[in-house]
């Protein structure tokens, strides 16, 4: 590989908003560095809704050329990360509605990675942290709503305090922690029904 020039190197350390408005002059090796920077935390969301590898790979791509096509889109007021998270879960959203309308009706390939939902705050976590039939929490994560999905891939995996939830769901706060506890309700729900009808064994 290559050495970076002296102008590759100083981009790499530039921070998101200073490489996007790199990005907004048409520079490409400011572009290159973003996406690589956030390539795996756009697949990773764009799969927690999807949850389908090939397609969250094209949200993915998406959303990249998004970026490179209408740079202007982003506006300096806001966090960058917020406003791509925004933009890879809309596209998601939309290309799993696509899927849908071309009978592609069922997920069946979620990573049990993805599934590492901790919280200590409430019994029902502790339920589903020591579930041991990962293919029951896989189930009932794949028939959850997309929008309470996605909330908590980006509270738990990526991490990603509540204020910050509503703001890449363009939500209230209020509104963010509603759609983590409907998620966390619906998946011990579901886990509970499918114990009871002997799905799990």
């Amino acid at each position: 590989m290559r050495p970076l020039t002296n102008r590759q190197d100083m981009s790499a350390e530039l921070s998101d908003p200073e490489l996007m408005l790199l990005v907004q002059k048409r520079d490409e090796h400011g572009f290159e560095i973003l996406m690589r920077r956030h390539e795996n935390r756009v697949f990773r969301l764009a799969f927690s809704v999807i949850g389908r590898r090939e397609e969250a790979r094209d949200v993915a791509q998406d959303v990249f050329l998004k970026i490179w096509e209408t740079p202007t889109a982003w506006k300096p007021k806001a966090a960058f990360t917020t406003w791509l998270h925004r933009v890879t879960i809309n596209r998601a959203i939309w290309k799993k509605r696509g899927l849908r309308l071309k009978s592609l009706v069922r997920i069946s390939d979620q990573e049990p990675e993805l599934l590492d939902i901790v919280d200590d705050k409430t019994s029902a976590d502790e339920e589903i942290i020591h579930s041991e039939d990962i293919k029951l929490l896989q189930r009932a994560l794949t028939d959850i709503p997309d929008r309470q999905r996605a909330a908590l891939h980006l509270r738990y995996k990526e991490e990603l305090s509540v204020k910050d939830v509503a703001e890449s769901m363009n939500v209230t706060a209020k509104s963010a922690e509603s759609l983590i506890f409907r998620a966390k309700s619906s998946l011990k729900q579901r886990m509970k029904q499918d114990v009871e009808s002997g799905k799990h064994a």
